[in-house]
């Protein structure tokens, strides 16, 4: 039996990258408002299963 030798490659560790930009307005407009959307949809399903299961 022959014994093959395994070549390992090494290579460097990766750089970690910047932190990433902060979000233009349009995007913080755009998360934000989903956020309060739907926490007003879910207040108003809470408050209509409340109204009605009472």
């Amino acid at each position: 039996m022959s014994e093959e030798r395994k070549v390992v490659e090494h290579y460097p560790p990766p750089v970690p990258e910047d932190e990433l930009p902060p979000p233009t307005f349009k995007q913080a407009l755009l998360g934000y408002g989903s956020i309060i959307l739907a926490l007003a949809a879910l207040g108003l399903l809470i408050g209509l299963l409340m109204k009605v299961l009472r």
